[in-house]
């Protein structure tokens, strides 16, 4: 996203009318003008033109409206967020060994599978996990699917984008359910607005400034990860929210 610059200023000016050479000295030194009634009698000196006036006391000022917001690191869903759509606790690691020996396992066959620039190799780990690969790909063969995701038509260049999503922290979620699954990159379980600034350089090893900026727009990581379940199953190979 691109912000405009250059962008001009309009100066302002002030025009002096020739009629004000025309006024009297005696404005023109800034003394006060007075009509005749209101002239003391001779002698008296005027009120001074400084003079403060009275005031009246000011009205008592209400309370300012407390901040909703949650405190950095609160598990409590943002304001206007829909309870019953939020994920439980989300435990971010970028400790392999930390994962089930299942989940080192497969990770590191997509690896080797995808280092060898083998792309039937690949699919036929997701044929045997049933692997996700999104509703556009919901009855794709994998392997199509996989040349149809890559931009040089081979399937290599969505190959090499694995290969950097598994080089980066997962995030392990649903522990203990059905539903319990190692995700990487781990940012894309985590709120897009509130990355720390170490946290944007991990994204931008994946995206450009520009990808980030629309993700920011979208609300959420829109690229791709790869789900691995505490079984070992390869569970998702997707892109979106």
């Amino acid at each position: 996203m691109q912000i405009a610059s250059g962008r001009t200023r309009g100066s302002r000016f002030l025009k002096v009318s020739l009629s004000a050479a025309l006024v009297p000295a005696w404005l023109a030194l800034g003394a006060p003008a007075y009509a005749l009634s209101d002239l003391p009698p001779a002698g008296q000196t005027p009120p001074a033109a400084n003079a403060p006036a009275a005031t009246a006391p000011a009205a008592p000022t209400a309370p300012a409206a407390s901040d909703s917001k949650p405190a950095a690191g609160s598990t409590a869903p943002a304001a206007g967020a829909d309870a019953s759509k939020t994920k439980g606790p989300v435990e971010i690691s970028f400790d392999i060994s930390k994962a089930p020996a299942a989940v080192q396992k497969a990770r590191q066959e997509i690896i080797d599978a995808a280092t060898a620039g083998d792309v039937k190799k690949v699919a036929a780990l997701m044929k045997a996990s049933q692997t996700n690969l999104g509703p556009d790909n919901a009855n794709a063969d994998p392997e199509s699917a996989l040349k149809d995701m890559s931009g040089d038509g081979d399937g290599l260049e969505v190959l090499s984008i694995m290969l950097d999503v598994l080089a980066t922290g997962y995030a392990h979620v649903g522990a203990g359910t059905a539903n319990e699954m190692y995700i990487w990159p781990y940012f894309a379980e985590k709120q897009i607005t509130q990355l720390t600034p170490a946290e944007k350089v991990d994204l931008m090893r994946l995206v450009t400034a520009g990808d980030f900026a629309d993700m920011q727009e979208y609300g959420s990581y829109n690229f791709y990860r790869v789900g691995i379940g505490a079984d070992g199953k390869w569970k998702q190979f997707t892109s979106g929210n």
